[in-house]
């Protein structure tokens, strides 16, 4: 007959609760957003970029097929209408995601983005007045992608001075060439 002594038994609970905390903390169920975490953030943000992008892809093509084909497109234009409802249920989710587990000031940055793509008039006749209205779309996911990098700690902070004289240089070697 063997006695444990409270030590022993102490250091195998300790032992076994580690362990099985290390299983839980690595448990991650597919598709349920964690609040907080990084990772599920920039899923979040990058899967907003993606269907805002796809968005802007539809929406120009749309506006660009009806404005040189005219009347002749219409029943083309007519076929794609269930893969933009598609892409913009796709929009929605994604904006629904980042307002999940996004920050204020990102959350912002993407109900702007989706503003300016739901704002993209397909029936548009004028190409300037649809580049502006597309340009002011490049806008916002600009907008929206440094509001995520600032967010997500991907910006250079004040401290790393080489990085923040590098990415100057490259930033100025950018808009000279």
């Amino acid at each position: 007959m063997t006695f444990t002594t409270s030590g022993v038994a102490a250091a195998g609970i300790k032992a076994t609760g580690s362990v099985t905390s290390a299983l839980i903390g690595r448990y991650r169920p597919t598709g349920v957003a964690r609040l907080g975490s990084k990772e599920d953030r920039a899923e979040a943000y990058r899967r907003l970029l993606d269907a805002s992008t796809r968005s802007f892809a539809y929406c120009y093509q749309f506006s660009h097929m009806r404005r040189e084909a005219g009347r002749a497109a219409t029943k083309l234009l007519l076929g794609q209408m269930p893969q933009m409802w598609e892409v913009t249920s796709e929009l929605m989710g994604a904006l629904h995601g980042v307002r999940l587990c996004g920050t204020v000031p990102v959350i912002a940055t993407a109900e702007a983005l989706i503003t300016a793509t739901s704002d993209l008039e397909l029936n548009e006749k004028d190409a300037a007045r649809f580049q502006q209205q597309a340009e002011a779309v490049s806008v916002a996911q600009r907008a929206f992608l440094d509001a995520c990098r600032k967010d997500l700690s991907y910006a250079t902070k004040q401290w790393q001075l080489v990085r923040r004289y590098q990415e100057r240089r490259y930033l100025r070697q950018q808009a000279v060439g």
